[in-house]
């Protein structure tokens, strides 16, 4: 039971409802307070607070100042309506504590709280830390630390803060505001420089005080509940705050020591890694104090992951990072990664390290740190396996909740986490703090679409601001892209997109390099490879006939060949699936790609454990260490990026010339013996019996199929492909790449080739045009304003509430929940599987339907209903039963 007149912050119940243990405001206060104190003095966050106040640092008494005002974060818990939760049904009123302190603070100078709350806060010489409009704005980013900004406060009801039930409020509040003066003097000593206020800082503090909270509540793992025997709750909290941040690697000082005095190369990313030459040219790369975009361009395989951890290292080793951040397109490109960088981490980086920094797998639905998954037992509790010391329990604490994935020391992830910390949803506040201390390597930077990079522009925007560092990959990124992403921080200092001709004259591979506001990005050649490679193009209009792709397929692999076919979509993978296996009994079914025993296609639409095996099966089929024999398979986008995978011979769908190079990074992929006659790399491109312009309608829209003008929207890139294809039948890679891209990518050559084509195509430009256009607006209204203050009379920075924010465009998916997992076509039981939205148009709302029903087991998969909608899901994937 909670003694009368004791005011509760945090409790647990019994089963039956009752309190089991508490912790009062203050002692919770005291832990969260430790928690920022130990943030802003064992971490890097100290100095990017800074910058975004464009200040090189904070000194002690700003930090102890700033640990004044997140000790005042839940001060809204006094209030008797949140004390009475505490009573269950029993109670007379309830209320929240976040809005209800606004109203408190900012009740009007008429109010009677007004001067007795006044003189509790000491407001006038709170008033004296910093700017007085700013020093409130501080309070109410403080206040709002619950993931959504809290601004406009109510009309204050005097039943929140009237005594009642042995309850003093403000007298709470002053014992509170007296603890504070233990705990920080010199916050509360007169004079310092004062507290910065700007709108900037004021956002990455909102996300700090977020950050701290969610440390400081872990009663779990490091602040429990209960009393301290009577002591001062801070003579314990700083002790466990200190643990949490070293447990956890946030506190990046023994893992920085462990590196040694020496810069780490790659000898500290994989034993006997020989470096390539952009891998080589990567350690010339300069480490700025603050604040960095590099652009990292080179071939598909050519070791832009290792390049990225020797970045990562040198910059950490220098004090410049706390951690990495490593953005995939993809959740299936980061399970494919996670195990390369954990085993870098593990056995190059910090090898004998007791405690190296804990490396995260940041893909909603799995808990894996350090190579270990957990299984979910509860919204909040986690079972870590074969754990007596409660080691990984530590360890695991940002893999736990999608929300701290970017507060991970070593985190491996998808671009979508990186985008949420720069729009306007829950905890993006504490997202971009976090991730403003680590390196952030967005790989395949080129795969993103125009609203996903205008999120992206505003979080390197932010980041750089920050102080912090950015390192962008990609083999196949325009001229257009690069200055883009290069001109983060730095708006006006770029002058846009280079001509053509100067854009195709810009060496490949190349290293760019954008540190200072004042000066233009430096640009690193680096030394062609003696590695390239020699590609055969061939044109065939097949696109639309599976039997003859199939055949075309089966007749390579009978001559012992590797044969990757990749599709634009789910259905037409299906499609030539099917038809390979109609193929004639006595043709090898061995030939066929298969999982588990069953032949089976490789594309999006899968349950979550069946893509595992999916991306183990295909490769050991055809990966690096592939067997004898020939082999088809036929997949779609998933085979594109990060699996390392090695085909003899690749079929593939038109689609644009830079999308275009990334498939044909998986043909010929490594050195090896090839079956005869597929000693030269060669690419089978497939297009439409039918000319690309008379599927453009009169809106200027295009209507085919196979992806032509859906999934690749621009008619223009794939005609430009077509035409690049048929000019050039023979490239080299990479020495081609530059040209091939600016070709096929750059604006002025898309608009002359829509020019030359006629009035048509006119059409379907500014149809294009004005779509990307939308997208860029729509991505503008979504963004997080970091430059909008706190105002407590304001109310602009507040969220959205009744609607839903996406980090990529499109329709909702739904996600479907079986309550009796059945049985799937690999083995593993199947718990939720998600269905692309065009299969369920008007489908309900996520919230009103979630599980399958009349769910019936049949031979290698089963069949199920949702809404109206009927579906199978087999060794094809999921589509439609009808």
């Amino acid at each position: 039971m909670i003694p009368p007149g004791s005011f509760w912050g945090k409790l647990a119940r019994d089963p039956d409802g009752r309190v089991a243990a508490w912790l009062s405001v203050a002692d919770h206060c005291a832990d969260v307070a430790a928690c920022c104190e130990a943030l802003l003095q064992r971490t890097l966050l100290r100095r990017r607070l800074a910058r975004l106040a464009g200040r090189d640092d904070l000194d002690d008494r700003q930090i102890a100042r700033l640990s004044v005002l997140c000790a005042l974060h839940d001060l809204g818990k006094f209030s008797v309506g949140f004390q009475n939760k505490a009573l269950g049904k029993n109670a007379p009123f309830v209320c929240g504590h976040l809005r209800e302190a606004l109203a408190l603070l900012f009740c009007g100078q008429a109010h009677r709280y007004s001067e007795r709350v006044w003189s509790i806060l000491a407001g006038d010489q709170l008033a004296s830390w910093g700017d007085e409009s700013g020093m409130a704005e501080l309070i109410v980013a403080t206040i709002g630390h619950h993931g959504r900004p809290v601004t406009a406060p109510p009309q204050l009801e005097d039943r929140w803060w009237a005594p009642a039930r042995g309850l003093d409020p403000l007298a709470g509040l002053a014992e509170l505001v007296a603890f504070t003066r233990r705990w920080f003097p010199a916050a509360w000593a007169a004079g310092g420089e004062p507290l910065p206020t700007n709108p900037e800082l004021q956002h990455g503090w909102c996300g700090l005080v977020t950050l701290a909270d969610w440390l400081g509540s872990d009663a779990e793992r490091f602040f429990p509940l209960g009393g301290d025997d009577g002591a001062d709750r801070m003579e314990a909290a700083r002790p466990r705050a200190r643990r949490a941040l070293k447990l956890l690697g946030l506190d990046a000082a023994t893992a920085r020591e462990a590196l040694g005095g020496a810069a780490p190369g790659y000898e500290r990313v994989r034993a006997n890694l020989v470096p390539r030459p952009a891998q080589a040219r990567m350690l010339d790369v300069p480490l700025p104090a603050s604040g960095s975009v590099v652009v990292l361009e080179a071939e598909t395989g050519s070791g832009k992951t290792e390049a990225a951890l020797a970045h990562y290292l040198r910059l950490f080793h220098a004090g410049r990072v706390d951690g990495l951040y490593f953005a995939l397109p993809t959740r299936a490109a980061a399970r494919q990664i996670y195990d390369r960088i954990r085993d870098a981490v593990e056995t190059s980086a910090f090898p004998g390290l007791e405690d190296p920094p804990p490396v995260v797998l940041a893909v909603p639905g799995y808990i894996v740190v350090d190579g270990v998954a957990a299984t979910r037992l509860a919204p909040f509790e986690v079972q870590w396996p074969d754990d007596p010391d409660q080691v990984r329990r530590h360890r695991g604490w940002a893999g736990e909740h999608p929300k701290r994935f970017l507060a991970g020391a070593v985190v491996v992830g998808t671009i979508d986490q990186v985008l949420l910390s720069g729009l306007m949803v829950p905890h993006a506040h504490m997202r971009a703090t976090a991730l403003i201390r680590q390196l952030l390597v967005v790989d395949e930077v080129h795969a993103s679409d125009l609203y996903m990079t205008r999120v992206l522009e505003s979080v390197l925007d932010r980041h750089t601001k920050a102080g912090g560092h950015a390192l962008l990959m990609s083999a196949t990124l325009g001229a257009a892209a690069r200055s883009r992403l290069l001109a983060a921080g730095r708006r006006r200092s770029l002058d846009g997109t280079p001509a053509l001709e100067e854009a195709i004259g810009v060496p490949y591979p190349l290293i760019s390099s954008s540190a200072a506001v004042d000066r233009e990005p430096s640009l690193l050649a680096v030394e062609e490879s003696t590695s390239g490679k020699a590609v055969e193009l061939r044109l065939r209009p097949w696109i639309e006939d599976a039997e003859t792709i199939a055949r075309h397929a089966l007749e390579p692999a009978e001559r012992g060949a590797r044969v990757l076919v990749i599709r634009n979509t789910v259905a037409g993978c299906q499609e030539v699936q099917a038809a390979l296996e109609a193929e004639p009994a006595e043709r090898e079914p061995a030939l066929l790609f298969r999982c588990e025993g069953a032949p089976a296609p490789h594309h999006s639409r899968f349950a979550r454990a069946d893509r595992d095996r999916l991306d183990r099966s295909i490769e050991v089929d055809f990966g690096v260490g592939r067997g004898s024999g020939g082999r088809v398979a036929i997949a779609t986008q998933t085979v594109e990026q990060s699996l390392d995978i090695d085909a003899d011979l690749l079929i593939t769908d038109l689609c644009p010339v830079d999308v275009l190079l990334q498939r044909i990074g998986r043909l010929h992929r490594h050195r090896r013996d090839r079956p005869a006659g597929f000693e030269r790399a060669m690419a089978i491109v497939l297009e439409p019996e039918y000319p690309l312009g008379s599927k453009i309608q009169k809106g200027g829209e295009a209507v085919a199929t196979h992806g032509l003008g859906r999934v690749y929207e621009d008619l223009r890139a794939l005609e430009a492909c077509r035409r690049l294809i048929q000019e050039n039948p023979e490239i080299s890679i990479p020495a081609d790449n530059r040209r091939l891209v600016e070709t096929g990518t750059h604006p002025a050559a898309l608009h002359d080739l829509a020019s030359a084509a006629g009035e048509e195509w006119l059409r379907h430009e500014e149809h294009v045009l004005g779509t990307l256009l939308g997208r860029g607006r729509i991505a503008s209204l979504h963004l997080l304003r970091t430059d909008r203050t706190f105002d407590p009379s304001d109310g602009q920075i507040e969220f959205p509430s009744d609607c839903k924010i996406p980090t990529r465009l499109g329709e909702d998916d739904r996600l479907v929940r079986f309550a009796e997992p059945p049985a799937g076509p690999f083995g593993a039981a199947v718990t939720e599987i998600t269905i692309p939205a065009f299969l369920v148009e008007k489908a309900p709302p996520p919230a009103e339907e979630t599980e399958a029903r009349d769910v019936t087991a049949e031979a290698g998969g089963f069949t199920f209903r949702f809404g109206q909608w009927s579906f199978r899901y087999d060794r094809l994937g999921l589509r439609s039963a009808s």
